[in-house]
């Protein structure tokens, strides 16, 4: 069996060289050049026409003994036959993918250094025991616990009526469904609707809808968690839950609540009225300036800030 197999692949060596010959004969004749007669020319072409016949056979003969011949092709060990399976490099986003990868890599490391030396600047320095004069003290005073949340009922009720009498438009309804904490659900002129959640001076959450809408539940309770219908008025207690962070002052609570009530969310009264103050149009992606700067409370849109 292995004699016959050896027989096969010398000939069909021996029919491989023969068509490389005839391929080869081809490209001679075809080589010759121009004629300059007619029977010049038709000599050429019945040699070309006897070479292509010649390699038109052997390549037959060829193809119907490579038929007879055993496969050559091993099974491949391990994962090498997946190779030939991995995408082309230009078809994938893997490159692009690493760039962006490594600029914000640096980008974090550049802003870490930054971070590193602003923090190395403003470090806190403990008195040693070396500076401080006899009689004197190392220990450290005690700080000051928050007092916004432990305020008296009678208090907050005080504040938030003179607040509604400073604010002619406003009106205020206090309630307390869940015991020690206030609900305040505030009426902006003919504006918007708002609810506010607080513990003492302490505002906790703020809820905006619509003038046309309410915070009640189908058991006639106070909602406080559905949103408006409207994407004005929840971009506006977005708005509204940074604007508390803004204006909380645990040494002076009452401050809080009179400035962001008085001021800054007395200013949205003029939401759908006012322009923006830095481009000047009314509306910008189909919404009015939502934002109000917290120090000149100047109205200004989203994406104008």
């Amino acid at each position: 069996m292995g004699d016959q197999e050896a027989e096969k692949l010398i000939h069909a060596i021996k029919l491989t060289q023969k068509l490389r010959g005839s391929v080869t004969k081809v490209f001679t004749d075809l080589s010759n050049g121009q004629t300059s007669t007619k029977e010049e020319e038709k000599e050429m072409l019945e040699d070309l026409q006897k070479s292509l016949l010649s390699m038109n056979d052997n390549l037959s003969d060829l193809e119907k003994i490579s038929q007879s011949l055993p496969s050559t092709v091993h099974q491949t060990s391990n994962n090498i036959s997946l190779v030939c399976l991995d995408p082309a490099t230009d078809r994938t986003q893997l490159p692009s993918q690493l760039i962006h990868a490594h600029k914000w890599t640096n980008k974090v490391n550049r802003l870490s250094d930054y971070a590193c030396q602003a923090l190395q600047q403003a470090t806190l320095r403990r008195t040693n025991k070396s500076q401080v004069g006899p009689g004197l003290s190392t220990k450290r005073q005690r700080r000051m616990p928050p007092v916004a949340h432990n305020i008296p009922a009678s208090t907050v009720e005080t504040v938030l009526n003179s607040l509604e009498k400073h604010l002619p438009d406003t009106s205020i309804t206090v309630s307390r469904p869940n015991g020690s904490s206030c609900v305040l659900q505030i009426t902006l002129s003919k504006t918007l609707k708002a609810v506010c959640v607080l513990r003492g001076f302490l505002i906790e959450y703020v809820n905006v809808k619509g003038y046309n809408e309410d915070f009640l539940s189908n058991d006639g309770k106070i909602d406080l968690w559905s949103k408006s219908r409207y994407k004005v008025f929840e971009k506006v207690s977005d708005l509204m839950m940074a604007g508390i962070q803004h204006y909380y002052y645990p040494q002076m609570p009452e401050i809080t609540i009179r400035t962001f009530i008085q001021q800054w969310f007395n200013s949205y009264k003029t939401l759908f009225s006012a322009p923006c103050s830095k481009c000047g149009k009314h509306l910008q992606g189909g919404l009015p300036p939502v934002w109000r700067d917290f120090r000149t409370l100047a109205p200004l849109h989203d994406g104008c800030r």
